[in-house]
């Protein structure tokens, strides 16, 4: 049994209760879990190896680890690379747009269908490095907080506010009425993303779609400029995790230039 030391709290009843539960894989995220939000862990295993590597965080948190078997994390991580290392317990709270648009972020990411949990694990983690205030996805167009998806952020999941949306094209009139520049990256673009003014300013909020089908037509038409990133090479398309990235630190020098 996993026990908390606090509060007795074993994993199983998450299963109890009929939620499915959050599984933080690896040691980033399940150090970002103990850090972030230590009274929503339930229980912490690890390997005989790996133990040593997380047990003073739990210790931090009032929890003891329990010694696993490489067998049952890989059950548990459903295909995740788990460093010999799991967490679990409950997911982070949901936010509301209105809840991110009173924090006042200079910049936010919109996803318009990437359904792939390490693409969007990867565009989360590049997102809270570049000091981005949240992200936005559509309800029926995301993958959940799989163990995939937390182990490709890093341990993003735990900072950054993930805003599901209903209904993305009125999200991003909600955005540009708060004040919002909607700049989406498309390869047919009308300026390179790294030209003077590309971005018109901030706030701004920087749209992606998925890959190969890429921004729909109604979220097209809801942004105030396309931008492309320039291909100098024989390479013809980018990861859009990568693209996320360049047009993220983009905006982050932009940031730190009116700051200045």
């Amino acid at each position: 049994m996993l026990t908390d030391a606090r509060k007795g709290v074993k994993h199983g009843s998450n299963r109890r209760r009929g939620r499915t539960p959050y599984v933080a894989v690896g040691l980033h995220p399940v150090a970002a879990f103990l850090e972030a939000r230590p009274g929503d862990v339930e229980g912490v295993l690890a390997t005989r190896e790996s133990r040593a590597q997380i047990e003073h965080l739990a210790a931090e948190a009032g929890l003891r680890v329990e010694s696993s078997d490489p067998r049952t994390l890989e059950a548990l991580a459903g295909g995740a690379a788990h460093q010999g290392v799991v967490a679990i317990g409950r997911p982070p709270p949901a936010w509301e747009l209105d809840q991110l648009l009173a924090r006042g972020p200079e910049f936010v990411v919109v996803l318009d269908g990437l359904t792939d949990p390490r693409n969007v694990g990867a565009v989360l983690r590049s997102a809270e490095a570049t000091g981005a205030g949240g992200i936005l996805v559509a309800r029926d167009r995301a993958p959940g907080l799989t163990p995939a998806l937390v182990k490709a952020s890093a341990g993003a999941v735990e900072w950054l506010p993930i805003v599901r949306v209903t209904n993305l094209a009125r999200s991003l009139a909600t955005l540009r009425s708060a004040g919002f520049w909607i700049v989406g990256l498309d390869a047919a673009g009308d300026l390179d993303l790294g030209a003077p003014a590309a971005f018109p300013g901030l706030p701004a909020a920087l749209v992606l779609g998925a890959e190969g089908a890429g921004l729909r037509p109604l979220v097209r038409r809801g942004c105030d400029r396309l931008l492309r990133i320039p291909m100098r090479g024989r390479t013809e398309s980018l990861n859009v995790s990568v693209a996320a990235g360049i047009g993220l630190w983009e905006l982050a020098r932009l940031r730190e230039a009116g700051r200045s």
